[in-house]
């Protein structure tokens, strides 16, 4: 087994266009580490750095104790599997499998012994002497995957290989790859941008955004606990609601969210509520998914409860999505943070702000080092702060069109459109970010998480 370290990788194109912008990242030794975001956020790009297919502008990949920057492809011991599988169209699957093995130098009799043995594993021995045009789309990964695992590699990376699949082949050869990864205990690095891809097979997942890392975690970490409000929101069905909110203090420090015409009180024992006590009159985002509220009977207008008209619902086969009209300005996830707007001296950064997610490669060169510590002393400065010194600018237009609270409910709730709606709120389910997106409260990760 081998683990990954990449030290402050970055890749610009034409010097101008930045993919992937300074990223660290620890994959330990036998992980499934999946790299999870929309199109275009680098996460390929980083996948191709690794196996050795893209140059680095800056920085330096590790494997195990090997400093695998300058490497060939060929030398780094890395199997790959791409999106269409890329299977030689004048060998049969045997052949295919086979290939890596009679490059290099073994007997034909054993390689095709071990090829008929990896075929029982993927479940395509009865396909082993076909050509790849007869063969369906999932046994044509199926060999693929065969091909790469052969011999036997030191690291796997896989570059969304089911996405060209149906949603039943999906399911299926997403099972048998993570059952595979397990028995065969390979570092794993797994493209996607699919969640249930991400949450099913992930030891621990990166989210990436515009070329940079959002979050690390184990599954349950960035679902549960995000670090920031993009990858609160790319996680989830229905989607979080970010509701934008200003903090208010009374003058016995009692910490509520205001939304305008509502408002919900954070208990004192609440540790967001020391955190936000020095901050009245900040702008906030408050994300709650569906499990934060609980259809009432009645309870307008009290410090826990929000309140609306049912708008429409939705049926979705195992459940029904609720839109309910509250008066609260809804955000969009995707563009929470993402343009610039002008510096204003009066914006605040919160003493915990800032995700700690510690999925930086402990073994840093000394000026990224520095630079680290400099982020983490500022970030735990006490008051108020310039925010130009460590808070990046929040978008200028993050609003929805409509401002609904999306949530799943009981079908039997009894509820109709147009009726009037009120949701208790568990406040503890609530997740508070700063304008920029980053939570309001410190995200720390164990470096080396597993769920295996």
């Amino acid at each position: 087994m081998t683990a990954i370290r990449l030290d402050s990788v970055s890749k610009t194109y034409d010097g101008k266009y930045p993919a992937v912008n300074d990223v660290s990242l620890n994959v330990a030794d036998g992980e499934f580490m999946v790299l999870l975001g929309p199109s275009g956020c680098g996460k390929t790009t980083l996948l191709r750095m690794i196996a050795g297919l893209e140059e680095m502008s800056a920085g330096e990949v590790w494997f195990g104790r090997t400093l695998a920057t300058d490497l060939s492809p060929k030398d780094r011991g890395v199997a790959l599997v791409f999106q269409n599988g890329a299977l030689y169209p004048n060998r049969t699957a045997r052949e295919n499998i086979m290939f890596p093995l009679r490059m290099a130098g073994d007997d034909v009799t054993e390689a095709s012994t071990k090829a008929a043995g990896l075929a029982r594993i993927l479940r395509i021995e009865g396909a082993l002497d076909r050509l790849p045009r007869t063969l369906s789309g999932g046994q044509r990964q199926r060999v693929a995957i065969g091909r790469a695992i052969v011999r036997q590699p030191q690291i796997f990376l896989m570059d969304e290989p089911l996405s060209n699949l149906d949603a039943t082949l999906r399911t299926e050869l997403r099972q048998e790859i993570g059952a595979m990864a397990r028995d065969l205990n390979v570092t794993t690095v797994y493209v996607t941008h699919d969640q249930i891809e991400a949450l099913t097979l992930a030891d621990r997942i990166t989210v990436m955004r515009d070329g940079r890392i959002e979050d690390v975690g184990t599954p349950d970490q960035v679902f549960n606990d995000p670090a920031t409000a993009f990858a609160a929101g790319f996680l989830g069905s229905p989607r979080i609601n970010l509701m934008s909110a200003i903090v208010r203090v009374t003058a016995h420090h009692r910490v509520s969210l205001d939304f305008g015409a509502q408002s919900i009180q954070l208990p004192p024992i609440d540790r967001r509520s020391l955190i936000l006590s020095s901050h009245d009159g900040a702008k906030v985002i408050v994300g709650a998914r569906s499990d934060a509220f609980t259809v009432a009977a009645a309870g307008g207008g009290e410090p826990g409860h929000l309140s609306g008209k049912l708008r429409t619902l939705e049926f979705h086969g195992n459940q029904w999505i609720a839109f309910i009209e509250c008066g609260v300005e809804m955000l969009n996830p995707d563009l929470v943070g993402v343009s610039p707007r002008p510096r204003t001296p009066k914006r605040l950064a919160f003493a915990d702000g800032g995700p700690r997610t510690r999925h930086a490669a402990p073994h840093m060169s000394g000026l990224t080092s520095r630079l680290s510590g400099w982020r983490s002393k500022a970030r735990t400065r006490l008051g108020r702060v310039e925010a130009s010194s460590i808070e990046p600018e929040p978008t200028a237009a993050a609003t929805h069109r409509r401002a609904d609270l999306v949530l799943e409910i009981d079908p039997n709730a009894g509820l109709k459109t147009g009726s009037k709606v009120h949701l208790a709120v568990d406040t503890a389910r609530l997740h508070i970010f700063d304008e920029s997106g980053r939570r309001v409260d410190r995200v720390t990760r164990d470096s080396e998480t597993r769920t295996r």
